[in-house]
Protein backbone atom coordinates (compact mmCIF):
# COMPACT_ATOMS: atom_id res chain seq x y z
CA UNK A 1 0.00 0.00 0.00
CA UNK A 2 1.58 3.51 -0.75
CA UNK A 3 0.62 6.51 1.38
CA UNK A 4 0.61 10.21 0.58
CA UNK A 5 2.74 12.52 1.64
CA UNK A 6 0.36 15.38 0.98
CA UNK A 7 -3.13 16.65 1.13
CA UNK A 8 -4.95 15.73 -2.46
CA UNK A 9 -6.92 19.01 -3.63
CA UNK A 10 -10.20 16.78 -3.54
CA UNK A 11 -9.46 16.54 0.04
CA UNK A 12 -9.76 20.53 0.06
CA UNK A 13 -13.75 20.67 -0.53
CA UNK A 14 -15.12 18.64 2.52
CA UNK A 15 -12.51 20.48 4.49
CA UNK A 16 -13.81 23.95 3.51
CA UNK A 17 -17.53 22.34 3.85
CA UNK A 18 -16.42 21.63 7.40
CA UNK A 19 -14.94 24.42 8.43
CA UNK A 20 -17.88 26.58 7.04
CA UNK A 21 -20.09 24.63 9.16
CA UNK A 22 -18.57 25.08 12.29
CA UNK A 23 -17.54 28.84 11.73
CA UNK A 24 -21.46 29.42 10.89
CA UNK A 25 -22.18 27.87 14.17
CA UNK A 26 -19.78 29.57 16.36
CA UNK A 27 -21.85 32.66 14.51
CA UNK A 28 -24.87 31.02 16.09
CA UNK A 29 -23.68 30.23 19.42
CA UNK A 30 -21.75 33.46 20.40
CA UNK A 31 -23.38 36.02 20.14
CA UNK A 32 -20.70 39.01 19.25
CA UNK A 33 -19.95 36.50 16.07
CA UNK A 34 -23.49 36.60 14.90
CA UNK A 35 -22.68 38.01 11.52
CA UNK A 36 -21.04 34.81 11.35
CA UNK A 37 -23.86 33.05 11.69
CA UNK A 38 -24.98 34.13 7.80
CA UNK A 39 -22.37 31.42 6.76
CA UNK A 40 -24.75 28.92 7.61
CA UNK A 41 -27.39 29.98 5.29
CA UNK A 42 -25.05 29.84 2.47
CA UNK A 43 -23.68 26.48 3.42
CA UNK A 44 -27.17 25.04 3.39
CA UNK A 45 -28.04 26.65 -0.18
CA UNK A 46 -24.47 25.22 -1.91
CA UNK A 47 -25.63 21.65 -0.46
CA UNK A 48 -28.83 21.95 -1.76
CA UNK A 49 -29.40 18.61 -2.98
CA UNK A 50 -28.70 17.18 0.38
CA UNK A 51 -30.02 20.20 2.45
CA UNK A 52 -33.38 19.52 1.97
CA UNK A 53 -33.41 16.84 4.23
CA UNK A 54 -32.42 19.40 6.59
CA UNK A 55 -34.95 21.44 5.69
CA UNK A 56 -38.02 19.16 5.97
CA UNK A 57 -36.60 17.95 9.54
CA UNK A 58 -35.20 20.99 10.75
CA UNK A 59 -38.34 22.86 12.01
CA UNK A 60 -39.15 19.95 14.50
CA UNK A 61 -35.62 18.63 15.23
CA UNK A 62 -32.83 21.56 14.51
CA UNK A 63 -29.61 19.52 16.34
CA UNK A 64 -30.40 16.58 13.73
CA UNK A 65 -30.70 18.65 10.69
CA UNK A 66 -27.16 20.76 11.53
CA UNK A 67 -25.38 16.91 12.48
CA UNK A 68 -27.14 15.72 9.42
CA UNK A 69 -25.68 18.83 7.15
CA UNK A 70 -21.92 18.79 9.01
CA UNK A 71 -21.89 14.74 8.72
CA UNK A 72 -23.86 14.03 4.92
CA UNK A 73 -22.79 17.44 3.63
CA UNK A 74 -19.13 16.97 4.36
CA UNK A 75 -19.46 13.76 2.70
CA UNK A 76 -21.22 15.10 -0.48
CA UNK A 77 -18.22 17.30 -0.85
CA UNK A 78 -15.70 14.27 -0.70
CA UNK A 79 -18.09 12.10 -3.13
CA UNK A 80 -17.90 15.83 -5.45
CA UNK A 81 -14.50 16.43 -5.33
CA UNK A 82 -13.50 12.32 -5.90
CA UNK A 83 -15.80 12.33 -8.60
CA UNK A 84 -14.12 15.24 -10.26
CA UNK A 85 -10.78 14.19 -9.78
CA UNK A 86 -12.09 10.70 -11.73
CA UNK A 87 -14.08 12.59 -14.61
CA UNK A 88 -10.28 14.75 -14.99
CA UNK A 89 -8.55 11.33 -14.73
CA UNK A 90 -10.51 9.83 -17.25
CA UNK A 91 -10.70 12.56 -20.13
CA UNK A 92 -7.62 14.46 -19.39
CA UNK A 93 -4.65 12.79 -17.77
CA UNK A 94 -4.97 9.50 -19.46
CA UNK A 95 -7.10 7.63 -21.91
CA UNK A 96 -6.79 4.41 -19.74
CA UNK A 97 -9.63 3.57 -17.14
CA UNK A 98 -9.62 4.51 -14.09
CA UNK A 99 -10.93 3.49 -11.05
CA UNK A 100 -12.49 5.99 -8.90
CA UNK A 101 -11.20 4.78 -5.32
CA UNK A 102 -7.71 4.62 -6.32
CA UNK A 103 -5.30 7.41 -5.83
CA UNK A 104 -2.77 8.10 -9.00
CA UNK A 105 0.36 6.67 -7.07
CA UNK A 106 -1.72 3.41 -6.00
CA UNK A 107 -2.57 3.10 -10.01
CA UNK A 108 0.94 3.29 -11.19
CA UNK A 109 1.50 0.43 -8.70
CA UNK A 110 -1.05 -1.85 -9.88
CA UNK A 111 0.01 -0.87 -13.45
CA UNK A 112 3.88 -2.23 -13.02
CA UNK A 113 2.73 -5.21 -10.78
CA UNK A 114 0.84 -6.53 -13.85
CA UNK A 115 3.77 -6.25 -16.66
Amino acid sequence: MVYLKHLRWFHSLPIFHLYGCFTGFIGYLIPSLHHWGILFTFILILDLPISLVAYLIGWKYGGLALAWIMVVGTLWWYLLGRGAEFLLDTFVRSSRPTSLFLSNSEKRTTDHDKS
